[in-house]
């Protein structure tokens, strides 16, 4: 079997110690795992022309949402709150028409962290800025210690899905997030969530395979993590078709 091709977004960054310089990245973690799992990995960089983007996608046969910057607010109807982080609007626009373009052609999408969040807004939900926001006791979601580390329970609370396929209900994960999914994007479901009531893991049931996972399998399964390997070959398998 022909191995697919994996696309994975990137970062627009701004060297602070470089006047006007940018630059493309993403870690290396996401690509050894798609590696790790039968997939070939390439990297999509940010640009603003749409034809680009469309001749980028048609080389692509699977699309990896990656973490990183906070999403403008402005993008779900709020004003910037204090906690928010660094935003990159570059790359938000980019990713916007990427998920637009992709989509028509019905190609499994896997959203991280940040694409996660990403695919909530694009389908008209909103998100919790900080974690200061959230109302009730919540867990630590945002550990500095080991990327492979696993520091909470995350519950599946739906069964028609990759992760009770594959973990039943149940798993342990890593966390390196201070937003969070407040209203559900119009067509999404919460199949997964952290004790504290946090939406973990969100499905598009009408589309062959488009998931979010709030938490960072890539840097598990980079570290040996054979457990968080299984979504990324039920990821890589639906790309290959």
């Amino acid at each position: 079997m022909k191995k697919p091709i994996i696309g994975i977004t990137s970062a627009y960054e701004r060297e602070e110690e470089l006047l006007n310089y940018h630059r493309t990245t993403v870690s290396i973690d996401y690509t050894k795992s798609i590696v790790a799992t039968g997939g070939i990995p390439i990297v999509l960089p940010v640009t603003d022309d749409r034809t680009i983007i469309k001749a980028q996608l048609s080389l692509i046969d699977g699309l990896i949402l990656s973490g990183g910057a906070d999403i403008n607010p402005l993008l779900y109807g709020q004003d910037f709150k204090a906690g928010i982080g660094t935003v990159s609007p570059e790359r938000d626009n980019y990713e916007m028409i990427v998920l637009e373009e992709f989509l028509k052609t019905g190609k499994a999408i896997l959203g991280i962290c940040r694409g996660h969040q990403l695919l909530n807004v694009y389908f008209g939900g909103t998100l919790f800025q900080d974690a200061q926001y959230y109302k009730g006791e919540l867990v630590n979601h945002r550990q500095k210690i080991y990327p492979d580390m696993v520091t909470h329970k995350v519950n599946i609370i739906e069964q028609e899905n990759i992760l009770f396929e594959a973990y039943g209900r149940e798993i342990i994960t890593n966390s390196f997030h201070h937003q969070f999914i407040n209203k559900l994007g119009d067509g999404l479901t919460a199949i997964a969530k952290s004790n504290d009531g946090v939406v973990e893991a969100i499905q598009m049931k009408g589309h062959k395979f488009l998931y979010g996972i709030q938490w960072h399998p890539e840097m598990m399964i980079a570290r040996k993590n054979e457990q968080m390997k299984e979504i990324f070959k039920k990821f890589i398998e639906a790309s290959s078709y």
